[in-house]
């Protein structure tokens, strides 16, 4: 994927604790994205992320960084469940050539390849938690997510090879 640079887009990169600017984005995964997260050390771009964009801040106009960094988050989890698929989403921190938001939908965008290292955090809804799909809100609610460190990647599978066990059934 050629990826463009941000000048004139609608993101603008944050600046987390060094000198190099990144974008935090939030990336949907699959249980088998997961695996290869994993195994592989990397997941092969491109990729659909959400991330804080001119439209989430348009739709939060009184918000602050946290606030946009939280939509975003909610969009990509909202996302996942309304497809039918575990919530899963993990946070990235990408240097912005890595991003491609030259025409984001809302807060969608596309990135690039991305590597372990630059995963922050893993977001996990109810319903990989507990082991029932049950577990997620209403489509109007808020869902609610368990953070994991990336040291946890393996609990992270193991939860979600629950989930798909337990829907096998």
């Amino acid at each position: 994927m050629a990826t463009r640079g941000l000048t004139g887009s609608s993101v603008r990169p944050v600046e987390r604790g060094g000198a190099m600017a990144t974008l935090r984005c939030y990336l949907p995964l699959s249980p088998e994205q997961l695996q290869t997260l994993r195994t592989d050390r990397r997941l092969a771009g491109p990729l659909r992320a959400t991330t804080v964009t001119r439209s989430v801040r348009a739709s939060l106009p009184s918000g602050d960084q946290d606030e946009w960094e939280y939509a975003a988050l909610q969009a990509a989890a909202v996302g996942l469940a309304a497809e039918g698929h575990p919530v899963i989403v993990a946070a990235v921190d990408l240097v912005e050539e890595a991003v491609d938001a030259a025409r984001p939908e809302g807060p969608q965008v596309r990135v690039g390849d991305v590597d372990l290292p630059r995963v922050a955090a893993i977001h996990v809804g109810d319903d990989v938690v507990t082991g029932d799909p049950s577990a997620l809100p209403g489509p109007d609610e808020e869902i609610e997510l368990s953070w994991y460190d990336t040291t946890e990647l393996g609990q992270v599978i193991e939860l979600a090879d629950a989930l798909a066990e337990g829907q096998r059934q």
